[in-house]
């Protein structure tokens, strides 16, 4: 309803995430970014200026973050298990750190939390 022009605004609740697939890679039972997508598609035909995407999981959503890390209309914010970059997937791209590049600096929010030595 908000692309048809019903409504000026919308948040969805959506499962699976598919917050893992990467460009031309599955990766932790993700095939296709579904939010991410959506997101692109919603952009691209100008059905919305700017987008926020939540990702609340205990794994860091690295497809989404990576398929906007450049791109300053999309706010892409994560709250996830860390353990120093050993939690799954594995690596700094989810640390508070990691937050974009180019235009899209600022425009990715993480907030790891690290459980290992808790």
């Amino acid at each position: 309803r908000v692309c048809a022009g019903d409504v000026s605004s919308a948040a969805c609740i959506v499962r699976p995430p598919g917050h893992h697939a990467e460009c031309g890679c599955a990766m932790g039972f993700s095939v296709f970014g579904n939010v991410a997508v959506a997101a692109a598609v919603a952009r691209e035909r100008d059905w919305a200026q700017r987008v926020l995407i939540v990702d609340w999981d205990v794994h860091h959503g690295n497809g989404t973050q990576r398929m906007f890390d450049e791109d300053p209309s999309v706010l892409f914010f994560s709250l996830h298990r860390h353990d120093g970059g050993m939690f799954y997937p594995g690596s700094s791209f989810g640390d508070y750190t990691s937050h974009g590049k180019g235009a899209g600096a600022g425009y990715s929010v993480n907030v790891p939390w690290d459980l290992r030595d808790a």
